[in-house]
């Protein structure tokens, strides 16, 4: 298995923010006026003869070249035909790459599938078909990698206290006295959120409600997370002991299953289940208890107003 260059590496990896600010679904993009990046979730890419645009990238879709891309060219699934000019790397991670009479492209040429040039096509760096992709490992260690979602969660837990305390008791009261509610709940939201998600994308008027619900998934599963590390510093440490104590216990002991090979990732994606779960609950219980409170103040009220009136 070769690696990919160090261009294509750092253009597969943009794949992810610039996803953010990525066309509709299933769009089909004619590139003029300005050069600029151009990335497309889903859908076809041309560049006329005679256009120049910086780097193409598209999720899924097909990328015809036929003016001049002053970068990459990489698509995670479907083909790349050049006819004009990449003054970068040309990467097809799940397809081929079509090179026609007269392409140029000065860096390498990978393809997942196959790669056929035709006769006056010029490739200034590698051509390499049937690559397997590997995306660089993230550059912290198994500790460093433990470390940091340790502290990520003991800064976020620290703030939900701090911003929302008496949100933090509801949560608490909510997984105690509802666990298979709380775990019901947290379940759909997970499976349903991202299903929200993929099913805006396919729309082109609700993608970029699609790709915001995708987006504030990883936010949400996190709050999650640090909910239930409350919710067991909460059930070791119970009240009127402090907060902030209980919350310390339960990070200590989350971050030690955690270190447990094989049982990090399952503990946190579980804890955030579960903690998104339970604030869910804890919100739709004081939904109800404000809605009741105003139909019972409702008649106390319309007594004192008749009070003061001499009725």
């Amino acid at each position: 298995m070769r690696a990919v260059s160090t261009t294509a590496r750092v253009s597969l990896l943009a794949l992810i923010p610039l996803l953010a600010w990525a066309g509709p679904a299933g769009a089909q993009v004619e590139v003029t006026g300005e050069p600029r990046d151009t990335v497309v979730l889903s859908g076809t890419v041309l560049v006329p003869r005679g256009e120049r645009t910086g780097s193409v990238v598209v999720l899924r879709g097909r990328v015809t070249v036929a003016g001049v891309v002053l970068e990459d060219v990489v698509a995670l699934s479907g083909r790349v035909a050049v006819l004009g000019q990449v003054s970068g790397d040309v990467v097809a991670v799940r397809g081929d790459v079509v090179l026609g009479p007269g392409a140029q492209v000065r860096g390498d040429v990978l393809a997942g599938g196959t790669v056929r040039a035709e006769p006056g096509a010029w490739v200034g760096g590698r051509v390499r078909q049937g690559v397997r992709f590997a995306l660089p490992s993230p550059p912290l260690g198994r500790f460093l990698w433990w470390a940091a979602v340790g502290a990520s969660t003991l800064v976020l837990g620290a703030l939900l206290l701090l911003l929302a305390p008496r949100a933090a008791e509801a949560v608490f009261r909510a997984a105690r006295g509802r666990p298979w509610a709380s775990a019901g709940w947290g379940l759909a939201a997970a499976v349903g959120l991202p299903a929200l998600g993929l099913l805006g994308l396919a729309s082109v008027v609700a993608a970029p409600f699609g790709m915001a619900v995708l987006l504030a998934l990883g936010g949400l599963l996190s709050v999650g997370y640090a909910w239930s590390v409350w919710v067991v510093g909460r059930l070791l440490v119970g009240p009127p002991r402090s907060r902030a104590l209980a919350f310390l216990v339960g990070w200590a002991a989350a971050r030690a299953v955690a270190a447990v090979p094989g049982l990090g990732g399952a503990t946190w994606v579980g804890g955030a289940v579960f903690g998104l779960g339970a604030a869910t609950v804890a919100a739709w219980r004081a939904r109800g208890r404000r809605r009741g409170r105003h139909r019972e103040g409702e008649p106390r009220r319309f007594a004192q107003v008749h009070e003061a009136e001499g009725l």
